[in-house]
C-alpha cells in the first residue's frame, strides 16, 4: 500500500514520535468523523453536533486574574436527546492527561452551559477575532445553544443541560474512556481505506508511547 491515505497516516505515525509535534492538533479531523457514529452505536448517544475547540473563559471558572484567557475543551457535543452534553478530551500521548486539566474539565461541568456559554460572550465582546467567533456562534446556534448573534453580543437559551465528560486515549479503562483499541475495532469494520489506515494507526499509537525506541 502506498496511496496518498498510507503516506498521511505514515508520516502521522512517525512524527508522533518527534519532541515538539502535537498528533492531536492533525488527527482530530479524522476522530471526529467516526465519533459520532462510535457513540451512537456502542454508546446510545444520538449526536447532533460536533464543535472542535470550544473556548472556556478561565474567569468563569477560576482566577479572574486570566478573566478574558481560555482553555479549549477538545470536543464539544449536543446529542439529539433533550439537554445533554458530552465533553470529550482526546489525548494521543497517555502522559500528557494532567489533573490540573481534568480539574478544569470538572470545573466547567459544574459551573454549567449557561455559565459556559455567558463566558463565551464575554470573550466575544473583548475579542479583535469576532469574525472567527462568529463562524463558532453559528454552529452553537445550529446546536441550539444559543441564538439572535448580533456584533458583540448574543442571546442564550438556558436550560438545566446534563454535562458528561469522556475521554479518547490510547489505554484505560472504564466508562468514562474510549480506548483507541476500541475505536480502531469499531472504524475497522468499515471496508474502505481511509477505516482501514486509520484503524491500522490506532492501533500502532495505542501500541507504542511516543518517543517509545528512539536511537
Amino acid at each position: 500500500m502506498n496511496t496518498l491515505i498510507d503516506k498521511i497516516f505514515a508520516n502521522l505515525d512517525t512524527w508522533r514520535h518527534f519532541p515538539a509535534y502535537q498528533l492531536e492538533r492533525r488527527a482530530d479531523i479524522f476522530f471526529s468523523i467516526y465519533l459520532p457514529e462510535y457513540l451512537k452505536s456502542v454508546r446510545g448517544y444520538d449526536v447532533r453536533s460536533v464543535i472542535p475547540e470550544f473556548p472556556i473563559r478561565v474567569g468563569t471558572i477560576h482566577s479572574k486574574k486570566w478573566v478574558n484567557k481560555s482553555f479549549k475543551i477538545d470536543y464539544l457535543i449536543t446529542l439529539r436527546n433533550p439537554n445533554q452534553i458530552l465533553f470529550v478530551e482526546l489525548k494521543t500521548d497517555q502522559s500528557s492527561r494532567r489533573p490540573k486539566q481534568d480539574w478544569y474539565l470538572k470545573e466547567a461541568r459544574k459551573a454549567g452551559m449557561p455559565a459556559l456559554l455567558d463566558g463565551l460572550r464575554k470573550i466575544y465582546h473583548a475579542t479583535d477575532s469576532a469574525n472567527k467567533y462568529r463562524h463558532l456562534l453559528r454552529a452553537l446556534k445550529d446546536a441550539g445553544l444559543i441564538r439572535s448573534i448580533g456584533k458583540t453580543t448574543f442571546d442564550i437559551i438556558e436550560d438545566k443541560y446534563k454535562i458528561s465528560i469522556l475521554y479518547l486515549q490510547p489505554k484505560g479503562r472504564g466508562k468514562k474512556i474510549i480506548t483507541f483499541i476500541q475505536l480502531a475495532d469499531f472504524v475497522g469494520k468499515n471496508r474502505d481505506e481511509l477505516s482501514s489506515r486509520f484503524s491500522q494507526s490506532l492501533r500502532e499509537w495505542a501500541k507504542r508511547t511516543p518517543g517509545a525506541n528512539g536511537v
